[in-house]
């Protein structure tokens, strides 16, 4: 049997992977002797061929767990050999798992194995029965994914709460998994507030981000356009970064349409009860409202979506398309 874990979303990913692990323990293997981790990034076909020829011990079958072969392995040879033991092997009393991080988007416009699904051996894997895609959450998903993870943990939150643990957050479950065990373990049992959430989550706010938003309600694309440039360098993947900077344009029209609406004489304490945003990012958003026109940020906000798809969809290059959304605002 194989299966194949992959995805820029490596906390379901991982989960996925633990509970594949437990239920092997539980089911075939009590010892857990019988389940091999190998390091994709430096495997040689020996040690593959051995590590899945090799007969269980005292258990009906072995796990082979091979991580990040197809994203960090350089080696093209190793890939077109592994896809040939596979295919030459009855595999009828081994369970192997291929556990993908996802590409390093950082470096894909140098790295052919960044292309994954240009890969032979990703073809090959992304074909089987067992195969699972573990893509970030959009908003809609992660106020699912969050709300659900705090029931099964027998906690309770505020609707108004979990809408802004989510904006707080975004879509780094890492981040979220930690800020939920932190909520459950400070109001014990009763419902997550607003307050709650205000007090003890660690904002997922980037100076950068702002003064992203900030240079573009100036027109200073060259600002701007640094900016993209030294975030992506840093090594945060696209999908990421432009969560952040989709979140962002979101609060600015959000905070645009009330002003243009009721005025720019509410207090922000008044804005945060009406939106459901955070003191602070009321604040720092206030400050650049001015420079920004109502129908742009519109067309900016369907643009980012625009890219959102690309991403997803095509092997589109991030950077580029990022630059392009600088260079037309």
């Amino acid at each position: 049997m194989i299966i194949f874990l992959y995805g820029s979303d490596t906390f379901r990913s991982r989960q996925k992977l633990k509970a594949l692990k437990n239920k092997f323990i539980a089911e075939v293997d009590k010892s857990g002797l019988n389940i091999e981790i190998l390091d994709g990034s430096k495997l040689e076909t020996q040690e593959f061929e051995k590590a899945i020829s090799t007969p269980s011990f005292l258990a009906k079958k072995r796990m082979v767990i091979i991580e990040n072969l197809i994203t960090k392995n350089k080696g093209q040879k190793i890939q077109k050999e592994i896809l040939e033991t596979l295919e030459k092997n009855k595999l009828e009393d081994v369970i192997i798992i291929f556990w993908e991080s996802g590409p390093d988007q950082s470096k894909a416009k140098k790295s052919k194995l960044s292309k994954k699904r240009g890969n032979i051996l990703f073809n090959r894997l992304a074909k089987e029965k067992y195969a699972y895609e573990f893509n970030l959450l959009d908003e809609a998903g992660v106020k699912r994914w969050t709300n659900a993870e705090i029931k099964k943990r027998n906690g309770k939150i505020n609707p108004t709460a979990l809408t802004l643990l989510t904006d707080m957050v975004g879509n780094n479950l890492w981040q979220m998994n930690t800020e939920i065990e932190k909520l459950l373990a400070s109001v014990k049992s009763k419902e997550i507030t607003p307050q709650d959430v205000s007090n003890l989550v660690k904002t997922k706010l980037d100076d950068d981000i702002f003064k992203l938003t900030d240079a573009l309600g100036q027109k200073n694309k060259k600002i701007a356009l640094k900016l993209i440039s030294d975030q992506i360098k840093s090594g945060i993947s696209p999908l990421e970064l432009l969560s952040k900077i989709t979140w962002q344009f979101k609060n600015l029209l959000l905070i645009k349409e009330f002003v243009e609406t009721n005025g720019a004489g509410y207090p922000s304490n008044r804005l945060t009860y009406q939106l459901g945003l955070h003191p602070f990012v009321i604040k720092k958003t206030m400050a650049q409202i001015k420079n920004h026109d109502l129908l742009i940020l519109k067309q900016t906000y369907n643009n980012l979506l625009s890219i959102d798809y690309k991403l997803k969809t095509s092997q589109s290059d991030p950077e580029v398309l990022f630059d392009l959304l600088i260079v037309k605002n």
